[in-house]
């Protein structure tokens, strides 16, 4: 991919004008072992199922996908959060809105802190932090409280 960025700078406006036919299918270039990874992921996280049902002898009979265990898949989650995260802090400008969004569930508290901001004439609002607001019974629900918890969130302090 580097040869291509740094001989083709151009490539990305090429690749979007050109039809599927002129530009073949991908998958070829893509590792089998990599798209067995992502299918399995995806097929996990789509449908809000325990990282332990890659390892369920029934849900290996009925798929096409290659065995993996547990500890693959959350390598490739925590390699793929990396390369997202980079991405998220490369287009993120100087300047940027936060937005929070809160909700309970079954008497659980929950923050969702995203970015907000303009890329290329689209709003952008990605996810930058997620997490239960309380760890503890006594634990502070005052506007210092919030403070303290996004400190410990490491979101810019506000």
């Amino acid at each position: 991919m580097q040869h291509v960025r740094r001989e083709h700078p151009d490539y990305e406006a090429i690749m979007l004008a050109a039809s599927t036919a002129e530009t073949g299918s991908l998958l070829s270039y893509v590792r089998q072992s990599a798209l067995n990874v992502y299918g399995r992921m995806e097929w996990i996280l789509k449908n809000n199922l325990p990282l332990s049902f890659c390892e369920n002898r029934a849900a290996r009979r009925y798929t096409n996908h290659d065995p993996i265990c547990v500890e693959t898949l959350v390598s490739a989650m925590d390699s793929l959060t990396r390369v997202v995260e980079r991405a998220i802090a490369a287009e993120l400008p100087e300047r940027f809105g936060l937005l929070f969004d809160g909700w309970a569930h079954a008497s659980q508290h929950f923050i969702a802190v995203f970015a907000c901001y303009d890329a290329g004439g689209v709003r952008k609002t990605p996810l930058l932090s997620m997490a239960p607001l309380l760890d503890a019974l006594d634990d502070d629900l005052s506007a210092r409280g919030h403070m303290e918890f996004l400190a410990n969130m490491h979101v810019a302090r506000l």
